[in-house]
């Protein structure tokens, strides 16, 4: 064999050793790649269970909820006698008793999901706040109303919660990253 030809194919086999490890090299990143992405994925889904298991915690609070209930049944009761004997009418201390109560309400109510919507938000500041103070109005049970309606919310929030976590591993990257972004999305499952 001449020596060109051997040169030549001593090329030809460094180039192709060459190419086999660029295609090792890139099947090793690519496997290196997806790797991280399925890690990733799986942290992101961890994340997401976790805020998941805490909505469906919020929705079975029972307990927090039938207080709450129980205390704005009696601010609405004491609004309505105070209202009926026209004790209401009087400026501060006929005021008084609704005004503690709301605020032991809305203190006690804070984390459990009471205020986690702003339509919660809207319809207790703007009924429970001004309406209710207003003499005719006082009388209507607005506070009960609230509560049970943010209950049902924090239910209904928490059962779109426990379906989510159930159907976790059917979820694609992006509705993960979305839930985990902002959980509120629940509010539109």
């Amino acid at each position: 064999m001449p020596p060109e030809t051997a040169t030549l194919e001593q090329d030809r086999y460094q180039q192709e050793e060459d190419r086999r490890a660029r295609l090792e090299w890139t099947r090793i990143a690519n496997a290196h790649d997806i790797l991280n992405a399925k890690r990733e994925l799986r942290d992101a889904a961890r994340q997401l269970a976790e805020k998941l298991n805490e909505e469906i915690a919020r929705g079975n609070e029972y307990t927090a909820f039938t207080i709450a209930a129980l205390l704005a049944a009696a601010k609405d009761i004491i609004d309505f006698g105070l209202g009926a004997f026209l004790i209401g009418l009087i400026p501060i201390a006929g005021q008084l008793p609704g005004y503690f109560l709301s605020a032991f309400l809305t203190y006690f109510l804070w984390r459990k999901g009471w205020f986690l919507r702003t339509r919660i938000r809207v319809i207790w500041w703007s009924l429970g706040i001004f309406f209710d103070n207003l003499p005719a109005f006082n009388m209507l049970p607005i506070n009960t109303l609230v509560v049970l309606y943010a209950w049902h919310i924090v239910r209904k929030r928490g059962d779109a919660a426990r379906k989510k976590l159930n159907a976790l591993h059917e979820l694609t990257q992006e509705e993960i990253s979305r839930l985990n972004n902002d959980i509120s999305l629940l509010d539109n499952a």
